[in-house]
């Protein structure tokens, strides 16, 4: 779609030019927040004479319809909105504390899951969580960047995706560190001692925060590690006075769980009115997304009717044997590893599975890597895990 965008009109991302770029002066006098009325950017000086001189209609992609706008293209311009996708978020400013949130959006049941989840992943590693926001040295950044990549390729890999990583990384990469030095995106990262096992990426436009991207290491799964992760940014937003937390695109069952709100994201093709051929191709760009979204819609609703479950193609099996803590030794042949040293995502979730119901520590375990195994001791059994 974007690249026939790219051919038939001029194509701007809202998201792109506003979060990543900061270039909303280049189409706005003022963007709003309507459930507050709080303007989010005003241009400091207006064109005198604003005109879109364009020939190409222009089409903005990714717009929030929750966001109010004022172009500054001049009055000579038609303006068609259609409805793409499904978007949610939660209106922070709707409940007086991070408390009052949970307690209103999460039964007992489901807090308790949160606070047992984030104990035991408390006594098992040695966790810290880390917002940058304002300040963050250019080598942590690489860290964090080199650890986003390699855990989203692994869950793209489980999950079936042909591309690598997000196509969008790379320029995030390029442009984030600049944004979260000058408070205008932060980057939360959950650290088992100095490995990143959780991170977000999180664009900001005044009081409102939206969260981009986000990946886990899914060895940590069992520990509910990704809500761990939203909820302590959500924590973090009420503490800075935000007022909305945007989950922007996509529909996953986590975003259900967190989000009170839901909304639709707009696509507006803007064009000149003077000259036959400015409203003929404008029009018909706009006639061409019209029925593009409407066949999305129908074919969309459909599925829903008739839901099918998703599989995890990559899912491997493990060999798992117990050895009695007595009749185990250690030969030449075996080499004592950390745990991160351990290639094998799946054994590696194992010995995470094993600490979660053993409420063990991973500091009191030891690993040991043979040519077809790992071995790992604790102090009351030995156990030898291999691929099938």
């Amino acid at each position: 779609m974007s690249r026939i965008l790219n051919i038939l009109s001029n194509h701007i991302d809202f998201h792109e030019l506003v979060l990543l770029e900061k270039r909303a002066d280049k189409l706005y006098r003022w963007i709003r927040n309507s459930f507050t009325g709080n303007l989010t950017y005003q241009k400091k000086l207006p064109q005198e004479n604003p005109n879109y001189g364009g020939q190409r209609p222009m089409v903005l992609t990714s717009v929030p319809n929750y966001i109010d706008t004022e172009l500054d293209l001049g009055t000579d311009i038609i303006i068609k909105k259609v409805r793409t996708f499904p978007g949610s978020l939660i209106k922070l400013s709707a409940y007086k504390s991070y408390e009052e949130y949970l307690k209103k959006t999460f039964d007992q049941k489901g807090r308790s899951h949160f606070a047992k989840c984030q104990n035991l992943l408390n006594e098992c590693f040695t966790i810290r969580h880390q917002i940058y926001y304002g300040s963050m040295e250019k080598e942590q950044y690489q860290i964090v960047f080199n650890a986003f990549e390699q855990m989203q390729a692994r869950r793209f890999k489980q999950k079936g995706i042909q591309s690598a990583t997000d196509p969008m990384l790379s320029e995030y990469r390029e442009k984030t560190l600049e944004l979260v030095r000058n408070k205008q995106a932060c980057i939360s990262v959950i650290y088992n001692g100095d490995t990143p096992i959780a991170i977000s990426l999180n664009y900001i436009l005044g009081k409102i925060i939206h969260g981009f991207t986000k990946t886990f290491d899914s060895a940590y799964s069992k520990f509910s590690l990704g809500h761990i992760e939203l909820l302590n940014v959500i924590k973090w937003s009420f503490d800075e006075g935000f007022e909305v937390f945007d989950f922007m695109k996509g529909e996953y069952s986590y975003k259900n769980r967190f989000a009170d709100t839901s909304y639709p994201f707009l696509v507006e093709t803007i064009y000149h009115k003077k000259g036959s051929l400015n409203r003929i191709w404008g029009h018909s760009v706009f006639l061409g997304l019209k029925l593009f979204y409407f066949i999305y819609h129908a074919t969309r609703l459909a599925k829903s009717s008739n839901p099918k479950r998703s599989r995890n193609i990559s899912r491997n099996l493990l060999k798992v044997q117990k050895i009695p803590v007595d009749g185990s030794t250690t030969s030449v042949e075996e080499k004592r590893v950390h745990f991160n040293e351990i290639q094998s995502q799946y054994i590696q979730k194992a010995i995470c599975d094993y600490c979660y119901h053993n409420r063990e520590p991973m500091d009191s375990l030891k690993f040991y890597l043979n040519e077809d195994h790992i071995k790992m001791i604790s102090k009351k059994e030995v156990l030898i895990f291999k691929e099938l």
